[in-house]
Order: structure tokens, then sequence, then C-alpha cells
């Protein structure tokens, strides 16, 4: 039951995060529209870039720290470039996630006006 309860709300925050995603293109399409930018590709372009710099360069950096820490700390249970190549993912997923919510919000106050 509880297991069933879990995978409703895993359901529930996928939905209100393709929603936060979808409601984010979606002004920043009208943002774009509205200054009169025609060469709307570029922009999405860029803005993916910089969502994926986001997350590669933490991802990079850890892996790094990670190798430095198998050739100076070796052990034999832990890999430490993996779980640090996951650190940097994990970092960089929230990085991404809150650049993209304070752009949602800054649209939105935009809106406003």
């Amino acid at each position: 039951m509880e297991r069933k309860q879990g995978e409703i709300k895993k359901k529930e925050n996928l939905r209100s995060d393709k929603k936060m995603i979808e409601t984010v293109s979606k002004k920043i399409n009208r943002h774009f529209w509205a200054k009169g930018k025609k060469s709307y590709t570029f922009e999405a372009i860029y803005l993916f870039g910089l969502i994926g710099w986001e997350i590669g360069v933490p991802v990079v950096a850890m892996a790094y720290i990670g190798l430095w820490l198998d050739k100076n700390f070796p052990h034999q249970y832990i890999a430490w470039a993996l779980n640090c190549m996951i650190l940097g993912f994990i970092i960089g997923g929230y990085n991404a996630y809150r650049w993209i919510k304070k752009e949602k919000t800054k649209l939105d106050k935009e809106d406003m006006k």
C-alpha cells in the first residue's frame, strides 16, 4: 500500500516537473516573440547549451577529483571516480533545476508587469 502511494507521488512529481518545463518553454517563447527576436532557434540552442554546461562542468570536475582520490587514497571497495561522477551529476542537475526555476520566476514577474 505504501509502495503504491510512493509511486503515485513520484508520478505526480514528474507531472508537475514536466508541467513546469512546458510552462517555462512557453513563456520563453512568448518573451522572445514579444521582443521581436526572429532568431529564436539560436536562443533555444543557447539555453540548452547553458543547461548542458551547468551539468557537464560539475561532472567532469568531480571525475578529476575522483581520479585524484583513487590515485592517492586507493580503496579496495570504493571507486572514488564513479562516486564523485555521480555526485557531480547530482550537483549539476540541482544547479540546472535551480536555474530553470529562477528563470521561470523572472518570466512570471515580467508577465505581471
